[in-house]
């Protein structure tokens, strides 16, 4: 019996100490899914990026002039958390397309349970822009 605890105590140090995902995890071109936005201006679809997020997350940083938002649900009952982050490019107004890429990871590689925030993200950010 004492092993087992010892084994168990063992497995949550390493499983709480390797492979945890932060906010600056998060990089552009890192992964993900993308999809294109046609017929908007930059502003509208920052605006519609922003809405979507603070919908169901915490805002942690939001940077228009770098078409980088980065946000967090933290953890619950049967959950360490997510963080996502949303890139857009390229960061003018006047592009004829603007590319968004989704990235939605779990705090711990070892986590179960939680959610995958990238079609949320996505259908929410499409609905705002009419697409």
């Amino acid at each position: 019996m004492r092993h087992r605890v010892i084994l168990s105590a063992f497995i949550f140090v390493l499983a709480s100490l390797s492979g945890c995902a932060t906010i600056d995890t998060l990089q552009p071109g890192a992964g993900g899914s993308s999809f294109e936005v046609r017929g908007k201006t930059y502003d509208e679809t920052w605006k519609a990026v922003v809405r979507t997020a603070s919908r169901s997350l915490t805002v942690v940083e939001s940077n228009k002039k770098t078409g980088t938002l980065r946000a967090e649900k933290g953890a619950g009952i049967a959950t360490w958390g997510e963080v996502v982050g949303v890139f857009v490019r390229p960061t003018s107004n006047g592009a004829p397309v603007y590319t968004i890429e989704v990235q939605s990871l779990k705090r711990s590689r070892f986590q179960l349970t939680g959610q995958d925030w990238t079609s949320t993200m996505i259908s929410g950010i499409k609905a705002e822009l009419d697409q």
